[in-house]
């Protein structure tokens, strides 16, 4: 029980965000518990019926769910890490040299020189620095400054089916932005034998569902993924009461696993892959990302993966250096500076970018119990080789004009951080990604567009092949790839929409096998056009978009 705090002198606080709320807080953790539980338990109602593990059963034999991946081409892979309760962003990124902070704060605020300090003005939490200032010094972390929305309730149920959403306050959209990603992407071809996203531990359920159903396939912890591989599905079929009751439960569970058509493509990614660094910490969210490493290894095939670490609803004895938000930032950091030296040992982190959301952050004041309240606005962190490393957007000057009801007011809308990641990271057309968001945002910029990793190099014994161009849409420069099974001659040409012959870069006898073209536009005009491989009667094009 908390009973002494002091009265709120904002005026646009939610009943139920604060400890003082008493009742209306503690059905407001209720109603976000068993939401989380029921989505944790594949019990969570989608409009789809009966779910295993959060997937409906039916969408196991829907192909248009199922589709192929492979026809994006590309090996890049984004990690989902949420961070449950609402993180307090001020005390993670820390305004080291605004005063405002400080007087808002006398108990609990990390002091400059305790911070490891980005520049003059933001440091990070000190507990996060043994694990991320070796991604930060190599370029390989950005922040991106005070994420949010409007209008923001600070509920945990709604601030959470926002995020992954991607909807606006009081919107009605329930399908989860990259479910919509992956459905409007791959939406031709075959039926995949392979999950297009995972979930492993306590992230959001919603984040995988589309309009036609959820596309990703969920695992409760690290401990059910490896039964799962064990078992050949979510339940064991063996250890059951050697009853009537017990041949019949058997029977079921069987008929469950058997409906799941992933178990195969599962068990061969991680058959054969083992984490190739031996340091991880012992942790809930070290042991996911660990599974995700596995997975990631053996080529399973899926675009997207989301994990969680729960823990930031800090409302008392938050601590400041130290403490228990201490305690999970540095859980946190530690597990992510694992995961990336355990991709590094065999090349696998340029593929991979990992993004932190949490679905609010905190207020400025600390409240009477050394915590802090729900809030609003709040920075988001990015992992991965494929990054511009650095600082992003615009921090709140914490000046009263700057807050909302208490909290720091948003400067960057978070869209605009699933904006850049599905144009600059996967390479989706603007009119794709208006499908998937609603409509454009800024594009933040802090993917690196020199990392050529989007594509596979296609197979030198394979057939005659034009890869799709990466990066796509490009603002300069592109790289266009291709295989020839026998030497002869080849022609690659430029067209523009109208069919008019734009430019040849490829007239020449070349041998068989893969081949590579760094292609610049030059002075060529914003737009859409199609580039053509030409060779012993075999013919192949692409479209590609400048954006300048």
């Amino acid at each position: 029980m908390h009973d002494h705090h002091p009265s709120c002198t904002h005026s646009h606080h939610r009943v139920g965000s604060r400890l003082e709320d008493g009742a209306a807080h503690a059905d407001d953790h209720a109603r976000w518990s068993r939401r989380d539980f029921l989505a944790r338990m594949g019990l969570a109602s989608v409009g789809m019926g009966f779910a295993v593990s959060g997937v409906p059963v039916h969408a196991y034999s829907h192909a248009p769910l199922l589709e192929a991946l492979g026809a994006l081409e590309t090996n890049r892979v984004l990690v989902i890490l949420q961070q449950s309760g609402g993180n307090d962003g001020l005390n993670m990124v820390v305004p080291v040299s605004n005063d405002i902070y400080y007087r808002a704060r006398p108990t609990i605020a990390i002091q400059k020189q305790e911070a490891f300090l980005f520049d003059d003005n933001t440091g990070l939490h000190p507990a996060m620095q043994a694990g991320l200032e070796p991604l930060w010094g190599e370029g390989r972390m950005a922040v991106i400054h005070n994420v949010g929305y409007e209008n923001s309730t600070r509920s945990h149920f709604e601030g959470t089916v926002n995020w992954v959403t991607a909807r606006d306050q009081g919107g009605t959209d329930g399908t989860g932005w990259t479910g919509r990603f992956l459905e409007d992407t791959f939406l031709n071809g075959p039926p995949l034998e392979h999950p297009l996203a995972v979930r492993v531990g306590g992230a959001s359920a919603s984040l995988f569902l589309s309009n036609a159903g959820n596309l990703g396939v969920t695992f409760a912890d690290a401990q059910q993924f490896e039964q799962f591989v064990a078992l050949g599905g979510y339940y064991d079929v063996d250890n059951v009461p050697q009853t009537v009751y017990g041949e019949a439960l058997s029977f079921v569970r069987s008929v469950t696993n058997a409906s799941f058509r992933y178990v195969e493509s599962v068990q061969n990614a991680v058959s054969d892959t083992q984490n190739l660094y031996d340091a991880y910490p012992n942790s809930s969210l070290s042991n996911s990302l660990g599974v995700v490493a596995r997975m990631i290894r053996g080529q399973l095939g899926a675009r997207v993966y989301a994990v969680s670490i729960g823990g930031f609803d800090t409302h008392s004895n938050q601590g400041g250096a130290e403490g228990q938000h201490a305690n999970r930032l540095a859980e946190l950091a530690n597990a992510v500076h694992a995961f990336y030296e355990d991709l590094k040992a065999d090349g696998l982190d340029e593929h991979v970018l990992t993004m932190t959301f949490s679905e609010f952050g905190r207020t400025l004041d600390e409240n009477g119990s050394n915590g802090t309240d729900h809030g609003a606005g709040a920075p988001m962190l990015l992992f991965g080789t494929g990054l511009n490393g650095g600082l992003y957007g615009t921090a709140s000057p914490l000046t009263d004009d700057a807050l909302y009801g208490g909290d720091p007011r948003f400067t960057t809308d978070y869209r605009a951080v699933y904006y850049t990641l599905l144009q600059d990271w996967f390479g989706l057309p603007d009119e794709q990604i208006a499908s998937v968001l609603g409509r454009p945002y800024d594009n933040l910029g802090f993917v690196d567009p020199s990392v050529g990793v989007g594509l596979e190099a296609p197979d030198p014994t394979a057939a005659f092949h034009l890869a799709p161009n990466y990066p796509n849409p490009f603002k300069q420069a592109t790289t266009i790839q291709y295989a020839l099974r026998q030497a002869g001659h080849v022609q690659l040409r430029i067209y523009d929409v109208q069919g008019r012959l734009v430019s040849t870069l490829i007239d020449e006898v070349q041998p068989r096998g893969a081949h590579t073209l760094f292609f610049t536009a030059g002075a060529l005009p914003s737009g859409t056009y199609l580039y053509r491989l030409d060779t012993a009667g075999q013919t192949q094009t692409r479209q590609m978009t400048l954006v300048k």
